[in-house]
């Protein structure tokens, strides 16, 4: 009796096929509600994309809707302009992420404790806190323009000079630079803390009170139970909040143009308010297109940077 010989490599690669179409066929079902959010993606996000970083190598005339190849020539422009604007607002995105981050977290996760061990209140108290968040940049930036007026009129110096003394002149904070910058930390302070609250709310709700009644049978303390149970229980949450806060930083913009519009010499400026600056003041929309491209590649290794630092795994922080 002849014996059939059996290919074991061709049965597989048969089941790797069969495995393939029957994962195809399943995709059937879903189509209809996966299409329009992948059709609407790929007209607003990817095209639109891709297309900024057509321009960001292209000498690019909106009104004579010309655009003609010049390679790196956009970038070279940035990083050789006299005055040195793109490495200013690269440096001040920096310093905005790395002086609001910190206070930003800390004041949200002391909040959201707070808050939380309220009997009574909490839900006022919360939205007061989250009011800040849901106000206009437009409101609000006018509000801190006014507070932090260089005359009498502002609210800062009469309180400094003219009601405590603490000034022999009035400070014209918005047109030196660091106290320039200084207002815009913390009006980006005072907008988020809120935010992060709610992050961190969200997050105690998800320890477990049988870990804070143990603790206290043992004899812990308020102290030891948030240091020793609290941060570490919410260090996902907190890695959560860093990330959207750094990655935030770079999208700082309207309260620079309220504030300062990058002045004293561009020295206040930001990526998104230079990005600003040359496409709709300059009409240098391919050079605006490339401090976009710029952007997304330092949040792009920003995140990583993160992401290597903090040793995350799926999603969660060790």
């Amino acid at each position: 009796m002849t014996q059939i010989p059996f290919d074991i490599h061709a049965a597989n690669r048969r089941e790797r096929v069969l495995l393939r179409r029957r994962r195809f066929y399943n995709l059937g079902p879903a189509a209809p509600f996966v299409l329009p959010g992948l059709i609407l993606a790929c007209v607003f996000v990817l095209y639109p994309m891709l297309f900024n970083i057509r321009i960001s190598f292209s000498d690019y005339q909106i009104v004579q809707r010309s655009m003609s190849w010049i390679g790196l020539d956009n970038y070279v422009a940035l990083f050789t302009e006299r005055g040195d604007r793109i490495w200013l607002a690269i440096r001040n995105n920096f310093l905005y992420a790395f002086v609001t981050t910190p206070f930003i977290i800390l004041f949200g996760l002391v909040f959201a404790v707070i808050l939380n061990n309220l009997r009574r209140g909490r839900v006022f108290f919360r939205t007061c806190f989250y009011l800040p968040v849901i106000t206009s940049w437009v409101i609000v930036g006018n509000v801190f323009a006014y507070m932090f007026n260089a005359g009498g009129s502002g609210l800062m110096n009469y309180l400094l000079k003219d009601v405590f003394g603490l000034l022999p002149a009035y400070v014209p904070w918005l047109q030196r630079t660091w106290t320039a910058n200084l207002v815009i930390w913390l009006l980006g302070i005072w907008k988020n803390i809120g935010w992060a609250m709610i992050i961190y709310l969200a997050g105690l709700q998800g320890i477990s009170a049988d870990l804070y009644e143990a603790s206290a049978i043992e004899g812990a303390s308020k102290t030891q139970q948030l240091r020793y149970i609290t941060v570490p229980m919410l260090k996902s949450t907190t890695f959560f909040v860093l990330v959207n806060m750094i990655i935030g930083s770079f999208n700082v913009f309207i309260q620079v143009l309220l504030l300062t519009e990058g002045n004293p010499r561009g020295t206040t400026s930001v990526l998104q308010y230079l990005l600003y600056d040359k496409s709709f003041n300059l009409f240098a929309f391919g050079q605006g297109a490339a401090i976009g491209v710029i952007t997304a590649l330092l949040v792009l290794m920003t995140t990583l940077v993160l992401n290597k630092v903090f040793g995350t795994r799926g999603g969660r922080t060790e």
